[in-house]
């Protein structure tokens, strides 16, 4: 942050007056007074909702907290400005003042020295006696990277001496997840704001109107408690003389009520500037020189300046740029569609083809569909469709490729390829199926060299998720002399396909392509196209064993998305899941499992093999953090949903070596034996089936022989495809050294293990080791077990919780499955033909096994464990 302190206008920070009419909501101010110390308060709520006004009348009947406020605006995206803002509202507070509080951090001088103002905040906040309250309003204006993290920074560090509230008309990228999680938001939203019949009755009462309790209900239940609505409605009823007509009329459809809030409005406007209002309604947001250009009406935005200060029905969005308020939007259009309906067609083409003109093939594509020119939204598609892809806008694309009809896409190969690709995406393999084959069927003679590059992209998509394309006619051009943006795709594609590639994948050529991809993207502003050309190499990365590198490379992934305001999203799902993985093997669960939360929090659809990898990872974290039960069904539910979706063999090893040393773990050794027998089905030549079936000896106690089994990995004959693997089969071979007395191999065994963890940098399989195991690296750390490595050993063993489950017999877990039944010992006794006295002493081991001293809390916790159905 440099250069001068900009000027903060004197309005920013000063709560808003209160209307003559306003209605008090004491049950709302009561639900913010709730909040307790360490929570962030978030009204969040459509326009119109009442944040403001609600806000400004909690301050000033609550004195305690002392308030600062700031009104935000798309300038504050300038951290300088949003800063010198809140910083120069803090100051003005008596508490601050008598304090001494800010003034390290207040000033140009401040600014220009380049202090980390976010950190120097938080401490002069900490250190305050009196707490103080900051109210940031219009929060949704904030919107640039820096301000948006540095508000999240501040909000992490929890200053003792700071409560905050944010309003905003729709969710702040706060991690909103994670704080409800940790029960550290208060949150209200535009359920709890809406007007209740006893706040529409003081609110109509306010305002001068007489109205009967059922007149009053009529306009409550149109308006569905909407503040703006009420407004509106009390404001057309006090320019009526016929009240009871008024509502007569108005207690009619939803049309209906639109009709009468927005008409009677509309009445006091000439004839010309309803009908200019009406052009202009096919737009949102509405630029000025797009009204011109649909009105003809060269001072467009002169005549919407005028209407924004006569009416608050037209806010003005930035300079040359207008909203026109929903409700009244909505009329509009709704009027234009029914009564020029071939003139609502022409302005929304019209919209479509300016849009495209200034390269927002997003809203190009709105106004196309709603013109139901197939023609032209087909055209669209054509020229912007690839671009949309990479840059993540598929729900536009998606519902353009719909809009265009079946018929197009069969005739048309490059729509059906571009569907397909879309397709692929979701992993909707057979509707890709289908568009290929469309694609096939209308294959022209003379191809042009995009087209076969798009053809190319979508066929190699489609053979590395194990698709069966077909056949297409041979390439006659080069399909590397194509737009940047189908070389790009091809590029990524083919980097793409290697992950699926039967004879594994060549790691140096998806590379070089992936880079090739990233550098296109970062080119020509591809962003979706950056942060999977980035997660993938993440992806190679953690196949050749290197997780540091997969860790920084997931890192830059994530940061485009944050930089894109994508984040979390599913554009950073990958990276992310690729993150809390490398958490987890660091031997931090509850990094992991946060981060892992943030990501699967979010309101996008996650890819599966994000979605699959999220879920286990989080499952695995959980385990860790003593709750092994809820973890071991969250990773096995998402391995079933999951399914046969193709993935990176190296994926699925990490994944189910996770879900069998939890199975082992909960005493679940039906569950390891079913992830065990799904990798050998999936990976078949994986050296980590060997990892299961030594572990799983182990668990039985038979060292010796898990020894044996682990043999072959020190060994480069069998194909290993996980870093951790060698250290595990290490761990494996000290374990049951020591069990068989031999601590010279024992040691030898787990310094071995050291060494090759320390070079790929994993913790957790220490903390996890057996018994014996543990005992010898405590041994090691009470002696001589410094430096980096050693500590973060350490602070794995301290955080996991390792202690396995009993294990039950066969005998018991036949026992233990009649629990549920009827049968008394006896009866069970005769089931299997022996002594009730023996039943009787099977039932005292498995309570003590599983920690609990009646039968119905054995059936629970064996529910709980997953070893009843």
């Amino acid at each position: 942050m440099t250069g001068p302190s900009p000027r903060i206008p004197a309005g920013k920070s000063v709560v808003p007056e209160l209307p003559l009419a306003f209605t008090p909501r004491p049950r709302l101010r009561q639900r913010l007074e709730a909040a307790t110390a360490d929570q962030v308060v978030v009204v969040s709520a459509p326009a119109g909702s009442g944040k403001t006004l609600l806000l400004a009348d909690w301050v000033r009947t609550s004195r305690r907290p002392e308030t600062a406020w700031v009104s935000l605006d798309a300038d504050d995206n300038d951290p300088r400005r949003f800063w010198s803002a809140v910083i120069a509202s803090l100051r003005a507070l008596t508490s601050m003042t008598e304090e001494g509080g800010l003034q390290p951090v207040a000033g140009e001088a401040a600014l220009r020295r380049g202090v980390d103002l976010v950190e120097e905040l938080a401490d002069t906040l900490d250190a305050l006696v009196t707490p103080v309250r900051l109210v940031l309003d219009d929060v949704h204006e904030l919107t640039g990277p820096e301000v948006l993290r540095d508000l999240s920074r501040l909000i992490r560090r929890r200053p003792a001496g700071l409560r905050l509230v944010l309003a905003s008309r729709s969710d702040p990228p706060i991690s909103i997840p994670r704080l409800r999680l940790e029960g550290r938001l208060h949150e209200l939203r535009a359920d709890v704001l809406r007007f209740t019949l006893e706040d529409a009755t003081a609110l109509l009462e306010g305002t001068g109107l007489e109205l009967t309790p059922p007149q009053v209900s009529v306009l409550h239940a149109r308006t569905e408690g909407w503040a703006a609505g009420l407004r509106l409605a009390a404001l057309a009823l006090r320019r009526t003389e016929d009240t009871a007509a008024f509502l007569s009329d108005f207690s009619g459809d939803e049309r209906s009520v639109a009709e009468y809030l927005t008409g009677e409005i509309l009445d006091g406007l000439s004839w010309d500037t309803q009908d200019f209002l009406r052009v202009a309604s096919v737009c949102s947001p509405l630029p000025a020189a797009l009204a011109a250009e649909l009105s003809a009406h060269a001072d467009a935005d002169r005549m919407l300046d005028a209407l924004r200060q006569e009416t608050a029905l037209i806010e003005r969005a930035s300079p040359g740029n207008y909203r026109i308020h929903p409700l009244l939007r909505s009329y509009l259009v709704a009027d234009l569609a029914r009564q020029r309906p071939e003139r609502f067609r022409q302005l929304q083409a019209s919209a479509a083809r300016w849009w495209y003109e200034r390269d927002e093939p997003v809203h190009a594509l709105r106004h196309a569909e709603r013109s139901g020119d197939r023609e032209l939204i087909a055209a669209l598609v054509q020229r912007s469709g690839i671009a949309l892809l990479l840059e993540g806008d598929l729900g536009p694309l998606r519902r353009a490729l719909a809009a265009v009809g079946t018929d197009a896409r069969t005739t048309n190969p490059w729509l059906a390829l571009t569907a397909a690709i879309t397709h692929l995406d979701a992993r909707a393999l057979p509707a890709a199926a289908a568009e290929l084959e469309n694609a096939r069927r209308a294959w022209p003679e003379t191809p042009s060299a995009g087209l076969e590059a798009l053809r190319a992209s979508a066929l190699l998509l489609a053979v590395g998720l194990g698709l069966d394309v077909g056949s297409f006619p041979p390439t006659r051009n080069d399909p590397n002399r194509s737009d940047p943006e189908v070389e790009a795709l091809l590029h990524a594609s083919r980097g793409a396909a290697e992950f699926g590639h039967p004879g594994g994948a060549d790691v140096d050529l998806a590379r070089a392509e992936l880079e090739q991809a990233l550098e296109l993207a970062g080119a020509h502003d591809l962003g979706y196209l950056e942060v999977q050309s980035l997660s993938m190499l993440a992806t190679l990365a953690a196949m050749q064993g290197d997780l540091r590198l997969m860790a920084t490379t997931a890192e830059r992934a994530v940061a485009v998305a944050v930089r894109r305001g994508r984040h979390p999203s599913a554009w950073s799902a990958a990276p992310m899941s690729l993150l809390a993985y490398a958490e987890l093997l660091r031997g931090d669960p509850t990094s992991a499992a946060a981060r892992a939360e943030q990501s699967l929090g979010t309101w996008d659809p996650v890819p599966p093999e994000a979605a699959y990898t999220l879920h286990a990872v989080h499952g695995a974290a959980v385990a860790d953090l003593g709750r092994r039960p809820v973890g071991l069904a969250e990773i096995r539910a998402a391995r079933a949903e999951f399914g046969d979706t193709p993935a990176p063999p190296s994926m699925l090893a990490g994944l189910a070596l996770l879900e069998h040393r939890v199975a082992l773990l909960t005493g679940n050794l039906e569950a390891a034996a079913q992830v065990a027998t799904w990798l050998r089905a999936r990976v078949p030549e994986a050296g980590e089936n060997l990892l299961l079936q030594a572990w799983a000896e182990t668990a039985a106690g038979r060292y010796e022989a898990a020894r044996v089994v682990v043999a072959p990995l020190h060994k480069s004959t069998v194909p290993v495809l996980l870093p951790q693997t060698r250290v595990e089969a290490c761990l494996v071979d000290a374990e049951a050294a020591l069990q068989a007395g031999d601590r010279p191999a024992g040691r030898a065994a787990l310094e071995a293990a050291l060494a090759e963890a320390e070079t790929v940098g994993v913790v957790r399989p220490f903390a996890l080791a057996g018994p014996r195991t543990q005992g010898l690296l405590s041994e090691r750390a009470a002696a001589n077990g410094r430096g980096p490595f050693a500590a973060q050993v350490a602070a794995a063993r301290a955080t996991v919780v390792a202690v396995p489950a009993a294990l039950l017999s066969e005998r018991e877990l036949a026992v233990l499955a009649l629990l549920p039944s009827l049968l008394n010992a006896r009866e069970i006794a005769d089931e299997f033909t022996v002594s009730v006295n023996t039943v009787k002493s099977h039932i005292r081991s498995i309570y003590a096994k599983l920690g609990v001293s009646s039968r119905r809390d054995a059936v629970l916790s064996a529910h709980d464990r997953g070893l009843l159905p």
